[in-house]
């Protein structure tokens, strides 16, 4: 996975210090360059971190894939530019740096867990005939079988970046491994289409259609910080159809009459910056990848939504009644007043969502009771929690100190009892593009 004829300048004579990276850059968990984290002290002083060579080659793997597109310093592979220039008018400027395969659009990833590595991977290994249903009948070979020699190895290339098997170890980067362990050459590597080129998704990934202006749109299943994963696993858990439409390939490995377990992760992108990265693990019923089991969870999840817009609502009332600037202050926001009201709910949200996730067992056990006498005992204590933690994270939020308070409190109260009252979506930070 490295070039060996990658130079910092054209002549591959010269070496410029200034142009190698901290090794660390390879790894998301490291403070280098852009890449940020709390407690990472020794970010300040990253070219004299000792990075273990097994965690080298781990991470080189995950840079290639998950790597975010940006501008990239210029590189040289025996003498030849890596990339296109991002401003052709500065010789001595950026180059374009597309996606790696696995960081479009914050995909989720989901694969399905065995007992051991061995049956893990057996269990996430696409059938030939899928495989050739996706790519079209191009399998490929491993990218170690069929090297690109020069960025004008056309057929390797398209070996690589094309086909099945060699799109599985991108070469999304050029990386040259400086021999003592602590720096690299970094540069542009092959572009990958990707799905919104028109490409299929990847196995793992999750295809949706959305409504979106009354026209239905499919679209990759993405991470959003604001909404929790099992929120959208009736849509992860969907076979995946002859259109591509449903969940990762691997579903089809198993029937469904079978339970299983499954490890959904994503990285959240913000353009050229990683925000975020989450990893989930669930025990999905056999029930749940039924039909009537689906219907019924992504039923529930949506009742949980209502609750949850219901309590904003409530919220909302409250801080109307308490501050008198708050209507016009919304009006001043104009088109940005989503991120004014988001921040306003972010303590009651993040307290409902973090408490229903830990209820999330009674969902599963109501899942299970379908079409027996425990179903609606079932279904009932799980809305008894909903209505039970909304009022909780209310009373968290709203204080009842002063009169004023408390008989802002009182109205708040009545909206968020009043379940006949009609709620709709409540504009999230994300919504609003920020």
């Amino acid at each position: 996975m490295q070039v060996a004829g990658l130079s910092a300048k054209i002549s591959s004579n010269e070496d410029d210090v200034s142009k190698w990276t901290a090794v660390s850059k390879l790894s998301f968990e490291y403070a280098t360059g852009e890449n940020t984290t709390l407690f990472d002290h020794a970010g300040m002083n990253s070219k004299e971190r000792d990075v273990y060579q097994y965690e080298i080659v781990l991470s080189l793997l995950t840079f290639q894939c998950f790597s975010v597109g940006g501008l990239m310093g210029q590189v040289y592979w025996d003498g030849v530019r890596c990339g296109e220039l991002a401003n052709e008018k500065k010789e001595n400027g950026p180059v374009k740096s597309p996606d790696a395969p696995c960081s479009s659009q914050s995909m989720m990833h989901a694969f399905l867990r065995g007992e051991n590595v061995l049956e893990t991977l057996h269990l996430n290994l696409p059938t030939y005939d899928d495989a050739r249903l996706i790519y079209g009948g191009n399998i490929g070979h491993p990218i170690w079988e069929q090297v690109p020699s020069s960025l004008s190895d056309s057929e390797r290339i398209k070996n690589a970046t094309l086909s099945y098997v060699g799109r599985l170890v991108p070469m999304a980067r050029v990386v040259l491994l400086h021999e003592s362990m602590k720096t690299i050459l970094l540069g542009n590597g092959f572009k990958y289409p990707v799905f919104t080129d028109g490409f299929p998704q990847e196995p793992s990934a999750t295809l949706i259609v959305r409504t979106i202006r009354k026209k239905e749109t499919r679209t990759l299943l993405s991470f959003q910080s604001s909404k929790s994963i099992w929120r959208e696993l009736g849509a992860i858990i969907i076979k995946r159809n002859a259109d591509g439409v449903g969940g990762p390939l691997a579903l089809r490995n198993i029937p469904d009459s079978e339970s299983c377990d499954l490890i959904v992760s994503a990285l959240k992108r913000d353009k050229a910056t990683i925000v975020d990265t989450i990893e989930s693990q669930f025990h999905i019923p056999s029930r749940l990848r039924k039909p009537d089991g689906t219907e019924a969870y992504e039923e529930e999840v949506r009742i949980a939504e209502q609750s949850a817009y219901r309590l904003c609502s409530a919220i909302e009332e409250y801080r109307t009644e308490i501050d008198g600037c708050w209507e016009q202050q919304l009006t001043r926001a104009g088109a940005s007043k989503g991120v004014i009201k988001a921040k306003l709910y972010t303590k009651g949200m993040l307290h409902f969502w973090t408490t229903v996730e830990k209820y999330l067992p009674l969902l599963m056990t109501h899942i299970d009771a379908i079409d027996t006498e425990n179903a609606l005992p079932t279904r009932e204590k799980w809305r008894k929690m909903l209505f039970a933690t909304a009022c909780e994270s209310y009373r968290i939020t709203c204080g009842q100190e002063t009169p004023r308070q408390i008989r802002a409190f009182a109205k708040g109260w009545m909206r968020l009892n009043n379940k006949k009252e009609k709620v709709s979506a409540i504009p999230t930070i994300e919504e609003e593009g920020v």
